[in-house]
């Protein structure tokens, strides 16, 4: 989908437009035929088949392109590692504080070093080859998981050894998001970018369901510092399976700008692009409004329901189902099918689960709603990815990307002034005024954002 607006300046040639062929695919192409039209191959089949077969095959089309499936297999190896290490450290920092200020304060610890990061990783990311840089990151988390693991062990643990290490992820994050973005359309090719971003996003989806609950019982079984071990572990795993992948060289006959110049100009892209302008805006107001809840999880389970590591692990888990399902939903979807709708649905579907979590505050009623709670985030997170991207050309991709992965470095915006407010007045009533709040501006949005609501 080429981008609403207007770019500034003549457009360069884009990989979008001049693919190669679909290297690893299941379902080889012959020589001259584009990767779009060779990776949609894997979906001829099907049209004799059931309906349900359609959309399976439509679903997880992506994956018939085997450089794709390394990148998947290895992104998903490393955030299981990710996802065990948030549980483990809010358990572990509510520990040792019993302060949900400190815990959230250690939870958003990332964002400031997210954004600063993001403002150069767009362009460090054009001028670095993606494969190593993506590998560097990992092995920093290697490097981070085991320090913790070894502080834990030794018993030299304290929260602000906890802090330094989210604000060093949070750093690492910055570069490999963006990094990761860029390869997929190299790989799969524009009109599979939407699908594959969202498979992306259902892998992170089934992380957070799988490993939470596995990081609960890990923890009430090894400790702390056994669940940091095997974080750095999966993420050593990560590392082989983004090696199996091709290299990605910057392009070199692209304009060698200063930093602040080549970021300045990925600004004024956005600022340009209206709808893209829009997206971005309306994941960040998420963002600020929603992600407090998921930070802050673990401390608000053991305060509001009582509840022991392994049973924390199950909401967190019953959360990552619902976004499985959402994201495995979006990744169905095609252009023309009202996906701006869907994407600022999703805030509804939130602002409507913490209503009801601080409302009716029952151990199985927040298992319930965890689902809601999941399905809304995937529709941001996986919706607004994609069609960030499907809104920018080859040549501001990156900086897009960082900019996007930007909008999670403002959480301390929601998540300082909740924890805050939580020590004050509860965690139910903050979290019933937050959905509220949440409601009040989705609605304001869903009538003033006119290019995002007209999105297909």
């Amino acid at each position: 989908m080429a981008a609403s607006e207007p770019n500034p300046g003549q457009r360069s040639p884009s990989t979008d437009e001049a693919m190669p062929p679909d290297r690893g695919s299941l379902n080889p192409v012959p020589s001259g035929v584009s990767a779009q039209s060779g990776s949609s191959a894997a979906a001829v089949p099907a049209k004799h088949h059931g309906g349900a077969f359609r959309l399976l095959t439509r679903t997880f089309e992506s994956l018939s392109n085997r450089d794709y499936r390394w990148l998947w297999i290895g992104m998903m190896t490393g955030m299981s590692g990710t996802q065990m290490q948030m549980l483990a450290r809010g358990i572990l920092v509510y520990d040792i504080t019993g302060s949900y200020a400190l815990t959230g304060i250690v939870s958003v610890g990332f964002a400031p070093a997210m954004i600063f990061g993001s403002i150069l990783s767009g362009t460090v990311t054009e001028r670095i080859e993606r494969r190593a840089l993506i590998q560097l990151t990992q092995l920093g988390q290697v490097v981070l998981a085991l320090s913790i693991g070894l502080l834990v062990f030794a018993d030299m643990i304290i929260w602000q050894h906890i802090l330094v290490a989210s604000i060093i992820q949070g750093l690492m994050f910055a570069f490999m998001m963006p990094a990761r973005q860029v390869v997929i359309p190299k790989i799969v090719g524009k009109r599979l970018m939407s699908n594959a971003m969202s498979l992306n996003s259902a892998a992170m989806s089934f992380t957070a369901m799988a490993a939470p609950a596995v990081g609960g019982i890990l923890y009430a079984v090894i400790g702390p510092d056994g669940v940091y071990f095997v974080v750095a572990g999966l993420n050593l795993v990560a590392i082989g399976m983004t090696g199996l992948l091709p290299k990605f060289p910057p392009d070199p006959n692209a304009p060698r700008r200063s930093i602040i110049s080549n970021t300045a100009e990925g600004f004024r892209y956005v600022r340009q692009n209206r709808t893209l302008m829009s997206v971005i805006a309306f994941v960040a107001l998420g963002t600020i409004l929603s992600m407090p809840f998921r930070m802050l999880l673990p401390a608000i389970s053991s305060d509001v329901f009582d509840a022991s590591e392994f049973e924390t692990g199950v909401l967190v888990a019953m959360m990552g189902l619902g976004s499985l399902i959402g994201a495995l939903a979006i990744a169905a979807l095609r252009q023309g099918q009202r996906r701006g709708i869907v994407l600022m649905a999703s805030a509804f579907v939130s602002a409507f689960g913490l209503v009801v979590f601080a409302s009716l505050p029952y151990y199985w009623v927040g298992i319930f709603i965890m689902l809601f709670m999941g399905i809304g985030e995937a529709g941001r997170f996986a919706l607004g990815q994609a069609l960030s991207m499907e809104e920018t050309d080859d040549e501001h991709r990156a900086r897009v990307a960082s900019l996007f992965q930007m909008t999670f470095g403002l959480m301390p915006l929601g998540i300082l002034p909740v924890s805050l407010a939580m020590e004050v007045y509860g965690a139910e009533p903050t979290l019933f005024v937050l959905g509220l709040i949440l409601f009040a501006t989705s609605v304001i949005s869903l009538g003033f954002m006119k290019k995002l609501r007209q999105l297909g």
